[in-house]
């Protein structure tokens, strides 16, 4: 029944977010660690206007995303993240980016929340071109408010030095001891916003 109910909220939610509606990388990740060994594949997608910006026709864009995670300790992960840009109408793909990035816990009750930080870098269209990151990532463990938040300041390294500000947040649903579905909003400080939805399997 519990299954059941929340494959029903996971799903209901969909095409709120396709009917809402800014160029980034969804945040695909949470505070919580893998643990020591263990492997994590999260595949999902973003949803944005490319021209939210402007007073021009609407562009919609997927961004299909692949990250693989590392438990290296209980505490530690390490993570990989790709993407392709695809605009809807015209069909063509593009590289979207690629990202690593290494999350230490700091706190992690387990019926309370779980707080950590984390660095990384790589190239992405966000900041067009390379940049590195911090990340503050805080989970709520409540089973009534399954949220996450994630505050990750972006240091664009392309052009001299600009800071971008990257949060995302939404719902981290779990369908079984291995398998979540995450659902959130992303947006910067260039009011882009993508709208995800992944699927996270653990190993």
């Amino acid at each position: 029944m519990r299954t059941k109910l929340r494959w029903g909220l996971s799903l209901g939610w969909i095409p709120i977010l396709f009917l809402l509606s800014g160029c980034l990388m969804n945040v695909f990740h949470t505070a919580s660690t893998l643990g020591s060994g263990h492997v994590a594949l999260t595949v999902g997608s973003g949803l944005f206007d490319l021209n939210l910006l402007s007073e021009s026709e609407s562009v919609y864009c997927l961004t299909p995303q692949a990250r693989l995670a590392v438990g290296l300790t209980d505490s530690i992960d390490l993570g990989l993240q790709t993407g392709l840009l695809v605009p809807i109408e015209a069909g063509d793909v593009g590289f979207f980016g690629v990202t690593g990035d290494v999350k230490f816990a700091l706190i992690d009750e387990p019926d309370l929340f779980a707080l950590s930080l984390g660095f990384g870098g790589g190239f992405s269209l966000e900041v067009l071109g390379l940049d590195a990151f911090a990340l503050v990532l805080f989970d709520s463990h409540l089973k009534f408010l399954p949220l996450f938040v994630v505050y990750q300041p972006h240091f664009a390294l392309n052009e001299g030095f600009a800071l971008i500000h990257h949060v995302a947040g939404g719902l981290k649903l779990r369908l079984s001891d291995r398998v979540r579905i995450l659902i959130q909003a992303d947006i910067n400080s260039l009011t882009y916003v993508s709208y995800g939805v992944a699927f996270e399997v653990a190993f």
